[in-house]
């Protein structure tokens, strides 16, 4: 038995990757535009179109930097090889739509404090393929960091500003966040 399980691991590729794709958005965005146009000072409409979609990109900006949905979402999970288990990206995991291996449906035992780890019955497996909804996160403090990020992309439109690095989370939008990141990735 171990001879024939090492032998089937040691013919697996040794660069394979996830794929991870989001199928739809189905929740909405926590902070409206008109909370981040107040929190910056903007009077007029004239931004607003600009204002929303910074909402937008600081959400995902901060649900990157978690590793955790803000939004909920439909999301399929593509893995060429599994040992045994795998944990879900972008939890809380609402539920699983969806199980294949090789095309076939399968069975599988779902763990985690957020559902994100779960363990199918047939393992090894190839081609695995895992569609699940996540439900998202919610608290004043993400509103805050959406915020504060929305400020500082509205502040620094430009391609250059002197005298700051704006490629990184702001240290005030990470400390806001500090508290629901996935630090076990």
């Amino acid at each position: 038995m171990l001879k024939t399980r090492l032998a089937y691991f040691s013919e697996q590729p040794q660069n394979y990757h996830l794929q991870l794709k989001v199928n739809a958005v189905t929740g909405t965005e926590i902070v409206p535009t008109s909370e981040a146009k107040a929190f910056i000072r903007v009077d007029t409409s004239d931004d607003d179109t600009i204002i929303g979609d910074m909402v937008t990109t600081a959400r995902i900006a901060c649900e990157n930097y978690l590793g955790k949905d803000i939004v909920a979402k439909n999301r399929t999970l593509y893995i060429p090889f599994l040992n045994d288990r795998v944990n879900l990206p972008f939890a809380p995991v609402a539920s699983i739509s969806s199980i294949t291996i090789d095309g076939n449906s399968a069975t599988h035992t779902v763990k985690g404090l957020d559902n994100e780890i779960l363990e199918l019955d047939e393992t090894p497996a190839r081609e695995v393929k895992i569609t699940y909804i996540t439900s998202g996160l919610s608290g004043g403090h993400l509103e805050h960091a959406i915020k504060q990020l929305v400020s500082s992309y509205y502040d620094n439109r430009a391609d250059f500003v002197t005298g700051t690095i704006v490629t990184d989370l702001p240290t005030n939008v990470r400390v806001l966040l500090a508290g629901d990141k996935n630090v076990f990735i």
